[in-house]
């Protein structure tokens, strides 16, 4: 018996290697900074070329908004100075992202907005 979710996870778990090889490698941190276009495309083309098989909308489905893009590029310029470590950037990223799956209609307390 085939599990439908196992294309989900092998994705998921490809989206979380990749996030995770971006935390431990300041080259391929560099080349995800500008002129890296701030979007899907641009960090999909990155991981392609790091060997990861993610496309745009394997990166959209995972991080869930557009404003993502131009503020992990600052994370990871936060991340290169010393201010926050990348990896808990994503973390609270993630977290945000868990809070709002649970009441998406409740702005009152938790929206990506506030977060950003």
């Amino acid at each position: 018996m085939v599990d439908s979710n196992d294309g989900v996870m092998s994705q998921r778990e490809d989206i979380i290697g990749f996030f995770q090889k971006v935390c431990d490698d300041p080259t391929l941190q560099d080349q995800l900074k500008p002129p890296c276009p701030a979007n899907r495309d641009g960090v999909a083309n990155i991981a392609q070329a790091w060997g990861f098989n993610l496309t745009g909308a394997d990166i959209d489905d995972y991080v869930r908004f557009a404003a993502f893009y131009p503020q992990f590029q600052e994370a990871i310029a936060q991340h290169q100075s010393g201010e926050e470590h990348l990896a808990d950037w994503l973390n609270k990223w993630r977290k945000h992202l868990k809070k709002f799956e649970e009441t998406p209609l409740d702005d009152r307390y938790d929206t990506i907005k506030r977060y950003l």
